[in-house]
């Protein structure tokens, strides 16, 4: 039988081996209580990680929430802009008088018939 380096080729004392087995105890001990240290902390770092992904949710809801109605302000100022502007505009039309339609119209015809009188 070959021996290996790192194996003990004897057993040793009784005094040592109860020594041996109280260190192997004592570092499963520490393994169990080191395992259970890592899984609580990966726990928190869990539920931190959900609570601030939660707060992101809730950061951008609120943001698109007030750029929604951000836009929509804006839609009904711009709307009431245009309808304004389409007021102000039909009343300058109406108040054209039929006076001065038929002036611009006899000017437009003046200005027609001279133009086909230089083309000829």
């Amino acid at each position: 039988m070959e021996s290996h380096p790192h194996l003990p080729t004897a057993a040793p004392p009784s005094g040592e081996l109860a020594r041996l087995l109280e260190a192997e105890a004592q570092l499963e001990q520490e393994l169990a209580q080191a395992r259970a240290e890592a899984e609580a902390r990966v726990a928190a770092a869990g539920a931190d990680a959900a609570a601030r992904l939660a707060a992101l949710d809730a950061d951008v809801a609120a943001a698109g929430g007030a750029l929604r109605a951000r836009i929509e302000a804006e839609r009904v100022a711009r709307a009431a802009e245009i309808a304004a502007t389409g007021a102000r505009e039909a009343e300058r039309f109406e108040r054209i008088t039929p006076e001065r339609v038929a002036a611009l119209a006899r000017e437009l015809a003046t200005l027609l018939l001279a133009g086909m009188e230089e083309g000829l």
